[in-house]
């Protein structure tokens, strides 16, 4: 086998790989929380920023957010101090309907 030269170019794997790793740095996380359907308006539920191991500063500098499946968002993130409140209140009912669970 003969030595490759520093100039001919990386094999197409090998530079498949790099991408990868300069890129796994870089993913999404998913987080799960309890919120009471009883919470008002305002009650805190977590701090996203504290329990993903980022600052604040990361969070915004990440563009965090919460994405709601419907069309109401009844969740809020801070992306300045990271904690997550409820927007708007919650009824199990018109979420879930009848049925068990109810995520």
């Amino acid at each position: 086998m003969k030595p490759r030269k520093s100039e001919d170019p990386l094999p197409g794997r090998a530079v498949a790989l790099l991408l990868v790793l300069c890129v796994s740095g870089m993913r999404a996380e998913t987080a799960r929380y309890s919120v009471p359907e009883e919470a008002e308006r305002g009650s805190f539920v977590a701090n996203i920023a504290k329990d993903l191991g980022l600052t604040g500063e990361e969070l915004l500098a990440r563009q965090a957010r919460v994405v709601s499946e419907g069309e109401k968002q009844y969740l809020q993130l801070n992306q300045h101090t990271g904690d997550l409140v409820v927007r708007e209140q919650m009824d199990r009912e018109a979420l879930c309907g009848q049925s068990e669970p109810c995520l």
